[in-house]
This record gives C-alpha cells, structure tokens and sequence, in this order.
C-alpha cells in the first residue's frame, strides 16, 4: 500500500510540476540585446513625444504591443493575440483598453485622446513588457 500512495504521489508531483511549467514559461520570451535596446528607445521617444502628439503616442505603443505579441509567437491581428494571451497579464483590461483606444483612433472620424487616457494606454503597453523581463529607467 505504501509503494502505491508513493507512486500516487509521485505522478502528482510530476502533473503539478508540469502544470506549473505551461502556466509560467511556456510563452516567455527572451529578449535579444538589440530587442531590449530598440524597445527601452521606443518607449523614451513615446513619453518624449505624449505632450504634443498623444495620438502618435497610443498607435505606435499599440504597434509595440503587436510586436510584443509575436515574439510571444502569437500569430494574426492583435486583437486576437490579446484573447488568447490577456490573462498572462496582470494589466489585461488596461491593455483591452489601450487596444480599443487605438482601433476608435484608427477608424471613428474626428477620433482623438487627451494627454492623460494616451498616458494611461502608453503605462499599459510598459507594463505588459515589463511583465515580460524588460526593464525601463524611471520615466515619471
């Protein structure tokens, strides 16, 4: 009986370790160097650039988020990515958020952002990054 609860537990063990395994790294991604460099300059321009051009702001962190998602592997429009991969980020409803910022920018007539909601979708976009290994200089 006791070679059987040791065998019992043991496949427990293995289950929940592998469990563990697809929840936390199976869509990691590591950046290059050149990676990292291209997006910590990206995200300085971006909050250079938030007073006098909010709007240039949201598409291009959309843009950032859309590569974030296919070096994750996703493939398709990043509306769909964003389903499929939300939930990995603590921020998916501000990501949803920013997304939909940006789609009512693209394509509503007259469409246009304050400084303080492009702010808010830019901090979004960071965070989703930073939730993913890379790290920024403060930018407050």
């Amino acid at each position: 009986m006791n070679f059987l609860n040791l065998s019992i537990t043991v496949i427990f063990l293995i289950l929940l370790g592998f469990g563990i395994y697809v929840a936390f790294f199976r869509k990691r991604v590591v950046f290059s160097l050149q990676d990292t460099e291209m997006i910590r300059t990206r995200f300085a321009d971006l909050d250079k650039k938030l007073h006098w051009d909010p709007r240039f702001v949201v598409m291009e962190g959309d843009k950032l988020l859309n590569f974030l998602f296919k070096k994750l592997g996703y493939k398709g429009m990043l509306g769909d990515s964003l389903k499929k991969a939300g939930r990995q980020f603590s921020n998916e409803q501000d990501l949803w958020r920013a997304h939909k910022l940006r789609n009512s920018l693209a394509h509503e007539l007259g469409a246009s952002v304050d400084i303080k909601t492009a702010r808010a979708a830019l901090k979004a976009y960071r965070s989703a990054f930073e939730q993913c290994g890379i790290s920024f200089p403060s930018h407050e």
